[in-house]
C-alpha cells in the first residue's frame, strides 16, 4: 500500500496537463448537429482562402470540419463564429471546377461578413429574439449576392454561379419560409456576378475597429492552434487595445498564458473576462490555481461552474483533483462518482477514483475501478498491479 501511496502523490501534476481550450467547444458545436467527430481538412482552407483573396479580408472565424451535414453553416458558439462544413461536400474545392460547392461556401462566408450569424447560446437563453422570417431571407439574399460577386471575381460564368440556386430552390411562396424564391435568389446573385465584372461600382469602405479586432483576434487564434502562443497573446494585445472590453480576447489570452504555464497571467486575465460576465472562465481559473496548488481557490471556481451548469462532468473531475490535492479522499470519491454519472464511459475518472480509494486502504475499491479503467482503453496495470493483488 505504501508503493500506492507514493504513486497518488503525482496525481495533481498529471491531471491537471489537459487542454481546455476552445477545440472542445467546437466538438460541442459539430456534435450539436451530428454524433461524428471530425478532422483538420486543408483542402477548405484552401478554398476559404481563394474566396478572402478577392475581397482583401482577414479569417474573422473559424473553419471547422463537421461531417455528415452534407452542408456547410454559418454560426457563432460563445463569441467564437464558425463556419462548419461537411469534408466529402467539399472535397474537391481545390481543383477550382466545382462552383456549386464553392458558391455555398462563400455564402456562408457571406453570413459572418455581413454580421449575420448570432451566438446561438443567446438563442437557446432567450437572450435574443430570433430573426423574423422575412429578415431571414433579405440575410439570405445579401448572403447570395456576395456569393455572385465571389464566384464572378474568381472567373465562374453567371450560369455556373447560379447552377447550385437552380437545384436546390424553387419557386414556390416564400412568405412562411426562411428562405427566398428562386427568382429573388437568382436576381441577387446576378446583382453581386454584375459588380465582380465591372456593371456596377464596387466600394470598399475602411475596416472598422470591429473588423480591425476580429482580424487580430482570429490572427491570434489561428497561431495559438499551431502552438505559437507568444504570437497568439502579441495579437490579442492588439485585439484588447482596440476594444478594452472584448471578453472573449482577455479569456483566449489567458488559454495562451496558462500554455505557456504564466498561471498567474492566466489568473489575471480570466479575472477580466469573469469581469465582463465571460462566465466560463471560471473552470479556467480554477485550473490555473490547481497548478499554483491553491486547490482551495479552485475548489471555489470549479463549485461556481457547477453551479452556473450542474451537468459540467469536467468540473467534477477537476474539483476532485484538488480535493485529492487536500487530502479530501472521500470528497475526491464523490465527486469522481459525479463524474462518472454524467459521463460513464470516462476512464479517467475511475482510474483516478481507484486511487483515491487506494488513498483509504479500499484494495478491493481500487483494483475494481483500475480493472474499469483498463476496460475502457486507460492504461491502469499499476494500479491494478498494487490493488489488485
Amino acid at each position: 500500500m505504501k508503493k500506492l501511496l507514493l504513486l497518488l502523490l503525482f496525481i495533481p501534476l498529471v491531471s491537471f496537463g489537459q487542454d481546455y481550450g476552445n477545440d472542445s467547444d467546437a466538438l460541442k458545436l459539430c456534435t450539436a448537429i451530428q454524433t461524428n467527430s471530425f478532422i483538420s481538412d486543408s483542402k477548405a482552407d484552401n478554398a476559404l482562402d481563394r474566396i478572402l483573396s478577392v475581397i482583401g479580408a482577414s479569417k474573422r472565424f473559424v473553419l471547422q470540419p463537421c461531417d455528415n451535414i452534407n452542408n456547410a453553416v454559418a454560426t457563432s458558439y460563445k463569441g467564437i463564429r464558425y463556419i462548419l462544413y461537411d469534408r466529402d461536400f467539399m472535397d474537391s474545392l481545390d481543383s477550382g471546377d466545382n462552383w456549386s460547392n464553392l458558391f455555398i461556401l462563400a455564402h456562408e462566408v457571406g453570413h459572418h461578413i455581413n454580421g449575420h450569424s448570432l451566438d446561438i447560446l443567446l438563442y437557446a437563453a432567450e437572450a435574443v429574439e430570433p430573426e423574423t422570417l422575412a429578415n431571414q431571407r433579405q440575410q439570405e439574399l445579401e448572403a447570395d449576392e456576395f456569393a455572385g460577386f465571389i464566384l464572378g471575381k474568381l472567373g465562374a460564368t453567371l450560369k455556373q454561379t447560379s447552377s447550385s440556386i437552380n437545384l436546390i430552390s424553387s419557386e414556390k411562396d416564400d412568405t412562411y419560409e426562411t428562405h427566398p424564391s428562386k427568382s429573388k435568389r437568382l436576381a441577387s446573385i446576378e446583382t453581386g456576378f454584375n459588380k465582380a465584372i465591372g456593371k456596377e461600382t464596387v466600394v470598399y469602405e475602411t475596416p472598422t475597429n470591429l473588423q480591425t479586432t476580429l482580424e487580430y483576434f482570429y490572427s491570434a487564434y489561428n497561431k495559438a492552434n499551431l502552438k505559437d502562443h507568444y504570437g497568439a497573446i502579441a495579437d490579442y494585445n492588439k485585439a484588447i487595445e482596440i476594444d478594452p472590453n472584448y471578453a472573449s480576447a482577455y479569456y483566449n489570452r489567458g488559454i495562451s498564458k496558462s500554455n505557456l504555464k504564466d498561471y498567474y497571467g492566466a489568473i489575471a486575465d480570466y479575472n477580466k473576462a469573469i469581469e465582463l460576465d465571460y462566465t466560463d472562465a471560471y473552470h479556467n481559473r480554477g485550473i490555473s490555481k490547481a497548478h499554483l496548488k491553491d486547490y482551495y481557490g479552485a475548489i471555489a471556481d470549479f463549485s461556481k461552474t457547477i453551479e452556473l451548469d450542474p451537468n459540467n462532468a469536467d468540473a467534477y473531475f477537476t474539483r476532485a483533483i484538488s480535493k485529492y490535492g487536500l487530502k479530501d479522499y472521500y470528497g475526491a470519491i464523490a465527486d469522481f462518482s459525479k463524474t462518472i454519472e454524467l459521463d460513464p464511459n470516462n476512464a479517467d475518472a475511475y482510474y483516478f477514483r481507484g486511487v483515491s480509494k487506494g488513498s483509504l486502504s479500499d484494495k478491493n475499491g481500487a483494483c475494481q475501478d483500475g480493472r474499469k479503467a483498463q476496460s475502457l482503453g486507460y492504461d491502469a496495470s499499476r494500479i491494478i498491479e498494487l490493488a489488485c493483488n
